[in-house]
């Protein structure tokens, strides 16, 4: 009879752990949109029986409700596209820096944090998309060559007060230097077919409708367009292959200074950056692994290999208010 009792209340425990484990729960900030980050959460919780609410907003509007919440932020995590946030926030001391063999392993230097308070878990690749029945491959270069007056009344470009095209400056800021850049920039300019578009899936738009013939997109838009239009005939170029490479941005995540259970927190950030994590993603995002360990998309791969700027993404951060400051004094839409 007593044994029983003590399988019965035996079985009874392990039927009540999980709802044990589930009353841990995360809070994570992030501008990256349900889309992308449920999928995510609803399979971490499933594996672990931690459960993780979110918010959702821009990069810049999460940082300053950080700053305004400060010690009392709910927020464990932090995620946002754009490397020049993540510096931002750890600048504002918003963030936690952590130790952890599993990210050391799985995300390249480059791709984080000098601090410790900030990591990649994807790419994302900005590179040069054009029409081929318009232009051939062998005239693509890289990034500098675009500002030449043969592309004039030819380019398409996402507006400069969009985050993107700040990272790019700020990109060649660190590669070429203030002067260059901004010969570069006013190049761009004087070749555009029209006034910057708000949105990279408008020019892929613009190009495959013949109004340019040639832009520069994040590569993940353009898996996205070639979903909505099958038959289009655009194709990327990698640029800058002689050079530096392909310019690189991320999608990133931090311990928040906040946070309540920081250990918690960084078990969903180390899961973020494991093999089976980032399969799903990329294949969910388009964007590319962070984990050099991990292959892209099957439609992604199609596209092949490419030399990638390794410079450290945290120059981004530090080049940001340089290069909007180059922006406002050129007054570029």
């Amino acid at each position: 009879m007593k044994v029983r009792s003590y399988c019965r209340y035996f079985i009874m425990a392990l039927f009540s752990l999980p709802q044990l484990v589930l009353a841990e729960e995360l809070m994570v900030y992030s501008s990256r949109n349900a889309t992308y980050i449920k999928p995510l959460f609803d399979d971490y919780s499933r594996e672990t029986g931690v459960g993780v609410r979110y918010l959702v907003a821009p990069g810049p509007t999460l940082i300053s409700r950080l700053s305004v919440e400060g010690e009392a932020s709910p927020a464990d995590l932090f995620i946002t596209a754009g490397a020049a946030n993540l510096w931002s926030a750890s600048q504002k001391g918003l963030l936690s820096s952590v130790r952890s063999r599993t990210l050391d392993k799985n995300v390249p230097d480059y791709l984080k944090s000098s601090k410790g308070d900030w990591f990649a878990f994807s790419k994302r690749a900005r590179t040069i998309l054009y029409n081929p029945e318009k232009v051939s491959a062998d005239e693509l270069h890289g990034y500098a060559d675009l500002a030449q007056s043969k592309w004039q009344g030819r380019l398409c470009l996402r507006s400069f007060k969009d985050e993107y095209s700040q990272s790019l400056v700020a990109m060649l800021i660190n590669d070429v230097g203030t002067d260059k850049t901004e010969e570069i920039v006013n190049g761009w300019v004087s070749n555009l077919a029209m006034n910057p578009l708000d949105d990279d899936m408008k020019i892929a738009a613009a190009i495959n409708q013949g109004l340019c013939d040639v832009g520069i997109v994040n590569s993940y838009y353009f898996a996205r367009f070639k979903r909505e239009q099958p038959d289009t005939k655009l194709k990327l170029f990698w640029a800058d292959q002689d050079g530096k490479g392909v310019h690189v941005d991320i999608t990133g995540v931090a311990v928040t200074a906040s946070a309540k259970n920081k250990q918690a927190a960084l078990d969903l950030l180390e899961w973020l950056t494991i093999k089976q994590t980032q399969v799903f993603f990329a294949n969910l995002s388009m964007e590319y692994p962070a984990n050099p360990k991990v292959y892209p998309a099957r439609e992604v791969a199609k596209w092949g290999k490419f030399k990638e700027d390794k410079a450290p993404v945290e120059n981004l951060g530090h080049n940001h208010k340089a290069a909007v400051a180059l922006i406002k004094k050129n007054q570029y839409k």
